[in-house]
């Protein structure tokens, strides 16, 4: 036989097994295709659990490749914001020293520096705090947990929080060096250079 005519018989063959399955189809349906259709939506309803359960499986799968780096970021994070705190304090521990040692000591006294002293505290006190809550946040995040992304959010409004709180106390620090300069005046801090020409 040639191969052209082996050709033609394969694809007659299809042909009429194509023909045969469409016949059956333009029919009253049989009791196994009743039963492989029942199967079939029975399948597709389990195949939309498990395509649900292995997307909930992948997303666990990122996160928790994630989660070492999303805990080291979290945790520089509030390092960083300790780290401004304590700036923060070793310069209004040297302003109120000055203060205490040079102005008052000279007989000059700003008005309401009980008030300024006590607003740098309650700011201070309110840094702590938020900063607090952020690095208990950082600390409990854990993928496996009911909500990660929601934890994310709580520790990302604490750092929110712990900024402004951060804004806040340095300018509480700024008030007390402008009103400290105020009385000392601009005339010690910055002495006049003379031209000796």
């Amino acid at each position: 036989m040639k191969k052209s005519s082996i050709f033609t018989i394969v694809f007659l063959g299809f042909l009429l097994s194509a023909a045969n399955v469409s016949a059956a189809a333009v029919g009253k349906p049989s009791a196994t295709a009743t039963v492989t259709s029942q199967a079939n939506a029975g399948a597709k309803s389990n195949g939309l659990v498990n395509a649900e359960q292995k997307l909930t499986e992948a997303k666990l799968r990122v996160c928790q490749n994630k989660q070492n780096a999303i805990q080291q970021r979290s945790n520089q994070l509030v390092e960083m914001a300790r780290n401004m705190l304590n700036k923060f304090d070793r310069i209004a521990s040297r302003v109120e020293q000055y203060y205490t040692n040079n102005v008052a000591s000279s007989g000059k006294t700003v008005s309401n520096y009980d008030t300024l002293v006590a607003e740098i505290s309650a700011k201070k006190s309110a840094v702590q705090t938020d900063l607090d809550k952020a690095t208990s946040s950082a600390k409990a995040f854990n993928c496996a947990s009911d909500n990660p992304k929601g934890q994310l959010n709580q520790f990302r409004t604490d750092m929110r929080a712990v900024k402004s709180d951060l804004i806040e106390y340095r300018i509480a620090i700024k008030n007390l060096i402008v009103a400290i300069r105020s009385v000392v005046g601009a005339t010690e801090s910055s002495p006049s250079v003379q031209n000796n020409q």
